[in-house]
């Protein structure tokens, strides 16, 4: 197998976006595609029993004799939000904490992302300013991979048998719609995806998608008087009776909010979709509310107009698993003290597949890969972190 910087950059160069508008699943032909890839890849490893199921879920397993079995597990998918598919991605050895120039005209500095100063003297990767890097979670993959290749060198060594999945569509809330538990077989797993390799987590967000979709009615404006109803407008009248401080770009840390993502809307039609958040069940219900009593303050207002709302859940906060047993948990405290790595354990402002297959019956925690401001076009990972994150895998099996 190639080293995982140039795994990585291998990994990276497929194109493999999620579609939250697709019919499908997995949401992109690209991700199928790319499952293909990883399954040959395990399979020149020498796992020969790897495999992509019907649903496009990968799976592999290496026994050493052991009884009990850790399963890692990283998704396929990229964020919708930019195109992936980077095929000249830059690496700077031991940043010095300057400036990082992209291209001509996107430039990244530690006044705008602060966290550029907690990684001087690593080795990054960034991109070319166009494009997503992939980190999230390519190199989830590349570690895993890098991992399976000592393990099967190096089967002696370690205490428990290893399995591995990698998940399609984790970015659109699903990637573990169609996880089999018993096609892991595992007694813990963890998800590699996320931040730095410091921080681990076992709580995240409760979640909740909603759409609305309002039919009004269009006549011709010069004679519109008591006949028009504007879609668009009670849909701006709508969000306007939300509360202005309960959105992500005025909350951290454990509070929950409303976040407007996608706005559609002409006089005839219009359709707005939510995401909601929060880390306490009882409170993300009191947001379902909230958009429920302003529906019905604008349907009271503007009876001729059409309104149906949907709100459906999408994962639970994996914590109310957790505090009941740490197995998973005492695992990760084992293997950072033998690394000699600090860690500490923080809440996910967002969603883990590990949520949902925690609920299947497999506990299932997320440790960090080294990734940082995923989603967008000033997204770099610490090769560092990702080196030292397979050394650290190490010592879980142990």
């Amino acid at each position: 197998m190639k080293n995982i910087v140039d795994l990585f950059k291998y990994l990276i160069s497929f194109e493999t976006k999620s579609d939250e508008n697709s019919t499908t699943y997995p949401s992109t032909s690209t991700q199928l595609a790319f499952a293909d890839r990883l399954v040959n890849l395990l399979k020149e490893e020498g796992v020969e029993n790897a495999y992509k199921d019907e649903w496009g879920v990968v799976y592999a397993r290496v026994d050493n004799g052991s009884e009990k079995t850790i399963g890692l597990i990283a998704h396929m998918d990229t964020s919708p939000d930019l195109d992936g598919g980077i095929k000249n991605p830059r690496i700077i050895e031991n940043y010095d904490g300057s400036p990082i120039k992209l291209n001509e005209k996107y430039t990244m500095d530690d006044t705008q992302f602060p966290f550029l100063k907690t990684v001087i003297g690593e080795d990054l990767m960034v991109t070319d300013g166009e494009h997503l890097l992939g980190g999230d979670d390519k190199a989830g993959i590349a570690i895993i991979l890098t991992f399976l290749d000592y393990y099967l060198k190096n089967k002696s060594e370690f205490k428990y048998n290893l399995a591995i999945s990698f998940t399609p569509d984790e970015e659109i809330g699903q990637g573990a719609l169609h996880f089999d538990v018993k096609k892991m077989n595992a007694d813990v797993a963890y998800t590699l995806d996320g931040g730095p390799i410091f921080y681990a987590n076992y709580e995240n967000f409760n979640a909740a998608r909603a759409t609305l979709d309002i039919e009004g009615i269009g006549v011709h404006p010069g004679s519109a008087k008591n006949l028009m109803v504007n879609a668009a407008s009670l849909a701006a009248e709508f969000i306007n009776e939300l509360p202005k401080d309960m959105v992500p770009e005025k909350t951290d840390d454990r509070e929950g909010f409303i976040h407007l993502t996608d706005f559609k809307g002409d006089v005839e039609k219009a359709h707005i979709q939510f995401i909601l958040r929060d880390h306490d069940k009882i409170l993300l219900e009191e947001k379902k509310e909230i958009l429920n009593r302003a529906l019905k303050k604008i349907r009271e207002a503007y009876p001729r107009a059409k309104f149906e709302l949907k709100i459906r859940d999408e994962y639970r906060n994996m914590f109310d698993y957790f505090k009941e047993d740490m197995t998973a948990i005492n695992l990760i405290n084992k293997a950072y003290i033998a690394s000699q790595v600090k860690i500490s354990y923080v809440p996910i402002r967002g969603g883990t597949d590990g949520a949902t297959i925690t609920y299947l019956g497999l506990p299932c925690p997320n440790l960090g890969v080294g990734d940082y401001s995923p989603h967008g076009r000033f997204e770099f990972v610490s090769l560092t972190q990702m080196k030292k994150m397979v050394e650290i895998l190490k010592e879980f099996f142990k």
